[in-house]
């Protein structure tokens, strides 16, 4: 018989909360944006392409059949929405629900483990390690990176010993900090695998034959709003007031569909998922009962639709069976696909899919957003079996190993079905196994594998079945010689040392490298060892490989960067020095098509970050409507901008004012010309006129209005300026932190600048420009 109480306690509580809120008087908006950071409300849409459109300003939650949308919205967003006019009611957070959120120590839930508290923060933490503390052999916890607040994103890897060729799944919950339920769930999934290896014979083979990932808390900042020891008063976002399911580089909406810089959490998950190359995952939610499978930001089906509809429906079928009537049901059959409920854009869901070539879909499992902490052994008893059949599919299908037929190494190579692959739903063998993991329903397929450096294979005939595994194995021929190349480390400090491995396919049997601003700078090892960079730069490392019969050379530009060098790209950076490049570097163009966003951040407390300019080249238009470069007064392209530059007239030094003491930079190239980009320092500022670096290096800059700025020269140093030639143009002794030499009376062209001190002397090649 299925237990009812859970329904009727939930009823109960329902109730108890609708006539709380009819009674309550109405809270204003404000209320919840100064003391939450984001305000929840509803309303009713048109039609769904009114959802859809709205979906592009505010974090849309729900939508019913009726035409009703919950929604979120931070400050900026719900302003947006009110000018639109659209009549709104605002409705108490979910996040607030102190009933539910009975919170447990570290110690507490150890003793008494029966899954029907919220740990505290720290116990959270303290229990994924104990994890990895208790089970050595099958379990490793690491961090894969830090939120806003500096709490710990962790993953417990979960796999024996046994079969070292695995595919790789992921379970990922509570994106969404107020949506709690499946926090707890996660960590129970970690408890129940490790605990039932070797005595229950379907986990002992879950872990035999697949490397299980589990993040239990995507967003611990917004989870933990309240503070470390409750959930009661979580939000949706994270501390930045940002909606991390929206926040992904989206297929069809492009890198930053939110117009946000990615945050550390998506940062950090995509590093994750693009290091470890996974074959299947899920994201947990609450707030509906439904399995959502992509796509969200497309209406057209994927590749794989069939697939879906049909794990879908195991995972929904399953939790049906095992929990009251009505539980899961949502849509009648309590699976969705995204699009066709309401559209998203920068969702994680398609992010994996698309440039993962993941199987992702998303899991709501609960309509209560802080599910009550009494209960959630119930929800345990609902899920944990449709967790265990998702986890499964993931050993179906066709897979095998793709190797060179000369060497037999492993290659990396594309699997591609014909006739059927869309919108990147192939998929790629993994190294240093060369193994590949195509999940597929049932049918006849026929399979192309490629690689660059081989000859394609097309096998036909392959016949699948659901619940079944079809085992390929396949050789690649090479096509003459490819040559590509590794290094150890790629970012160094003056004077060390970095070892190359040549990767190059194709049997070569000589090989000829050179490498810009090392010592030796060429090479005709296939490996060489302890090339020295004794100067700051970024430099290229070019390898020609060769055999009698082919030769191939490969470049990589700006590939070595010596000292703190950056290229302009999607990043955040935490510095108080180093050397601001657009995407080309010091030697090249920047690219087409780029739309790029770099935020720095100051490493040094109550300082604020400079950037000063010493060139700039873009593409000149009418007010800088082609390529231009934005710099912004704060953390995001939503602080106050600074200014717009294009063509040859750009910024000359800027300075953060904002109170987090960073400035972000916005760059964008069209497809038509590309020029030299530009070159700046970056520093920290007092706020009173007095930059500051990291290690007190000197720093030399060359402005376009005429003048030469040294910082941090050591008192008595003596600069001298000299033509090409070596005719001394102007000699000054340094006796302050910051000294101006000007240099209107000389033009434009390379000179050379000795800094002379009692201890060293030092040569730098500087540009004039007016």
């Amino acid at each position: 018989m299925r237990p009812m109480k859970l329904r009727i306690y939930l009823i109960l509580f329902c109730g108890l909360f609708l006539t709380v809120s009819l009674n309550a008087q109405p809270i204003s908006p404000e209320y919840y944006l100064k003391t939450k950071g984001e305000v929840y409300f509803r309303f009713k849409a048109d039609s769904k392409q009114t959802v859809d459109e709205l979906s592009k300003i505010i974090s849309i939650d729900n939508v019913n059949a009726e035409g009703e949308v919950r929604a979120y919205a931070n400050a900026k967003e719900f302003e947006r929405f009110s000018n639109m006019r659209i009549a709104y009611e605002i409705l108490p957070h979910p996040g607030d629900s102190p009933e539910a959120a009975i919170m447990s120590t570290f110690d507490e839930i150890k003793t008494r483990k029966n899954w029907n508290t919220y740990p505290t923060y720290d116990a959270y933490v303290q229990m994924m390690y104990d994890f990895a503390t208790n089970y050595p052999n099958l379990c490793q916890v690491t961090q894969i990176g830090t939120t806003v607040q500096n709490r710990k994103l962790l993953v417990a890897k979960i796999s024996s010993n046994v079969n070292a060729i695995k595919p790789r799944f992921f379970y990922t919950s509570s994106i969404h900090g107020d949506e709690t339920g499946p926090y707890v769930l996660c960590l129970r999934l970690i408890d129940y695998l490790l605990t039932n290896y070797g005595v229950d014979s379907r986990i002992t083979h879950l872990l035999d034959n697949i490397e299980i990932y589990i993040n239990p808390l995507a967003n611990p900042d917004g989870t933990y709003k309240g503070g470390n020891n409750t959930v009661n008063g979580a939000i949706r976002y994270n501390a930045n007031y940002v909606d991390l399911n929206r926040n992904y580089p989206d297929p069809a909406a492009g890198p930053h569909p939110d117009g946000n810089a990615w945050q550390p959490e998506t940062v950090a998950f995509m590093n994750f998922a693009e290091a470890d190359q996974f074959t299947q995952s899920a994201n947990f939610h609450a707030g509906a009962e439904v399995a959502n499978y992509p796509w969200d930001t497309w209406s057209r089906l994927t590749a794989d639709n069939s697939w879906w509809v049909m794990v879908s429906n195991e995972y929904a079928d399953t939790a049906q069976f095992y929990s009251p009537p009505g539980y899961f049901d949502d849509f009648g059959t309590g699976i969705t696909n995204g699009y066709q409920w309401y559209r998203i854009t920068g969702g994680r869901q398609d992010y994996m899919n698309y440039f993962q070539q993941c199987r992702e879909f998303t899991l709501e499992i609960s309509n209560f957003k802080i599910y009550p902490a009494a209960q959630l052994p119930n929800l345990w008893e609902y899920n944990y079996r449709s967790m265990l059949n998702y986890m499964e599919q993931c050993l179906y299908g066709i897979r095998g190993i793709v190797t060179d037929s000369i060497t037999s190494q492993p290659v990396k190579a594309m699997v591609f079905v014909k006739s059927h692959d869309i919108d990147s739903s192939m998929v790629f063998t993994r190294l240093p196994w060369g193994n590949y993991h195509r999940l597929i329903a049932a049918g006849n397929w026929t399979l192309e594998f490629s690689a660059p450096g081989y000859v394609t294979k097309t096998i036909s005939n392959v016949q699948t079945t659901n619940y079944n595994t079809v085992f390929l194995d396949v050789q690649l021929c090479p096509i003459g010689v490819w040559a590509d190349f590794a290094a150890d480390k790629t970012q160094v400090e003056a004077g060390e040392s970095v070892n190359f491995t040549d990767n190059s396919v194709g049997s070569p049997t000589q090989w000829v490298w050179n490498f810009d601003g090392g010592n030796p700078s060429t090479s005709n090892s296939q490996n060489p060892q302890n090339i020295f960079y004794e100067e700051d730069g970024v430099y290229d490392v070019a390898l020609t490989a060769s055999n009698s019969s082919y030769s191939n050379t490969k470049t990589k530009i700006n590939y070595i960067r010596v000292g703190n060098q950056y290229l302009m790209d999607n990043q955040t950076i935490t510095t108080c020095s180093g050397k601001f490049y657009d995407q080309g570097g010091p030697n090249y163009d920047y690219s087409a098509d780029q739309h790029l966003i770099t935020t720095f951040f100051p490493a040094e407390p109550g300082k604020k970050i400079r950037i000063a300019f010493e060139s700039f080249a873009l593409e000149a238009s009418q007010d800088c409507t082609r390529d231009y470069l934005k710099i912004y007064d704060g953390s995001s392209t939503t602080s106050p901008i600074i200014g717009t530059w294009c063509g040859s007239e750009g910024p000359d030094s800027v300075v953060s004012t904002d109170p987090s003491g960073a400035l972000t930079v916005e760059f964008n190239s069209n497809m038509f010309v590309q020029t030299a980009g530009w070159v700046a320092s970056i520093m920290c500022d007092s706020g009173v006129g007095i930059s500051s670096q990291q290690k007190t290096k000197t720093f030399v800059h060359t402005s376009p209005t005429g003048k030469i700025e040294i910082y941090n020269a050591k008192q008595g140093t003596v600069a001298t300026l000299f033509s090409l030639s070596g005719s001394k143009l102007i000699e000054k002794g340094l006796n302050a932190s910051t000294e101006i030499i000007s240099t209107h009376s000389l033009p434009e062209g390379i000179y050379l600048l000795r800094l002379t001190s009692d201890t060293e002397t030092k040569v730098y090649k500087i540009l004039l420009r007016k």
